[in-house]
């Protein structure tokens, strides 16, 4: 998870150091919440009984220039959030503090009401992980250093010009991506309402969408690499593993914001090798499909894939989530992660290029 850590730091766009900083407002925000942790396995039913409860800190900017509306044919804000969760169980969960990077276009604006969609990702320190001695029953987390994705969905009220009453359901992950054992990760939904005050009015004028741009089938070819430290034999010995693979793909975009693919991709997971005594098959061949939102330069891939030849594996399907960034006109950087139902099972960096 360094890795995405270090990508999104290089590549997120700071609205703040643009030369057209005079039409964005800054604004900051405070956000107390309470939730539940989901039992999304019997080897962590017990321990997810407590009920985690939090406080995020906002800092960012609301896009309102022209340039910025043409990204996604919406209004949007994007920042920064300091997010600090206590997990209710001191001596095995302990606390998480989270630097999240987000972006939050808007559904509607320019009445008192608006409604907002964020998708948020960052590096999250852990006070409490797993120990055969002194900890194990915290399955959920085997690093300090993880890594936190959330899914928001805000309503919110202006008061005045300035100040902002949002209300507010948020989906949280964390996981360290594979990259150390065990690592079942955790899902906690939770809710609240908090407030935002914006340091000018902000003019949302009205616009005319623009049509998607490039709406033909977009051929490309990914090479991916990952790291990954694994627990073999009964001594429990860590050792460091490779994987790499390759990604053939085509996408086509049906509007400014939504598209779909289809995939497919080779894949030699040395981890199979590492847990398997060098006796299993590590090779894999797999087929997917899926959706593509894309957001400015940024595209976040989600797909369903299911499996052509992996003969370690008893599950037949996976998911693999890809964030990336367009650096040339047909070159793409960026990472993906690759996840057994709720369980991530390795994280890599990602190039593609575009074949047209």
């Amino acid at each position: 998870m360094r890795h995405l850590v270090w990508f999104v730091l290089l590549v997120f766009p700071l609205p703040g150091f643009a030369q057209d900083t005079t039409t964005n407002a800054t604004f900051i925000g405070v956000k107390p919440q309470y939730g539940f942790i989901i039992p999304h396995s019997r080897a962590i039913r017990e321990i997810s009984s407590s009920r985690p409860w939090g406080i995020s800190m906002d800092y960012g900017w609301v896009l309102a220039r022209e340039e910025d509306w043409r990204r996604c044919n919406c209004y949007s804000r994007a920042g920064f959030s300091l997010f600090h969760v206590n997990y209710a169980n001191p001596d095995e969960l302990g606390t998480s503090t989270s630097l999240i990077m987000f972006a939050e276009p808007f559904f509607n604006y320019g009445g008192d009401w608006m409604t907002s969609l964020r998708m948020g990702v960052g590096p999250s320190y852990l006070s409490k992980i797993y120990d055969r001695e002194e900890n194990p029953e915290n399955l959920f987390f085997s690093s300090h250093l993880s890594f936190l994705v959330h899914l928001d969905l805000s309503l919110f009220y202006r008061v005045t010009d300035r100040w902002y009453v949002s209300f507010y359901a948020k989906y949280n992950h964390i996981s360290n991506g594979g990259i150390d054992e065990p690592n079942k990760g955790m899902n906690f939904p939770t809710f609240g309402a908090g407030v935002d005050y914006l340091m000018r009015p902000v003019d949302y004028k009205s616009r005319q969408p623009l049509p998607p741009g490039n709406n033909g089938i977009i051929p490309s070819l990914g090479a991916f690499a990952t790291m990954k430290n694994v627990t073999v034999g009964q001594d429990e010995v860590t050792e460091r593993t490779f994987g790499y693979g390759v990604m053939l793909k085509a996408r086509k975009r049906l509007t400014r914001l939504n598209g779909i693919n289809l995939a497919g991709e080779y894949l030699w997971d040395g981890e199979i090798r590492a847990k398997s005594n060098r006796k299993n098959d590590p090779h894999q061949l797999s087929i997917l499909a899926g959706h593509d939102l894309t957001f400015g330069r940024f595209i976040f891939s989600q797909y369903w894939g299911t499996y052509l030849w992996a003969p370690y594996y008893e599950k037949n399907f996976f998911q693999r989530y890809a964030l990336t960034y367009q650096i040339t006109s047909h070159l793409r950087g960026g990472v993906t992660l690759k996840a057994h139902a709720e369980v991530a099972q390795n994280f890599n960096v990602l190039l593609t290029y575009d074949l047209r």
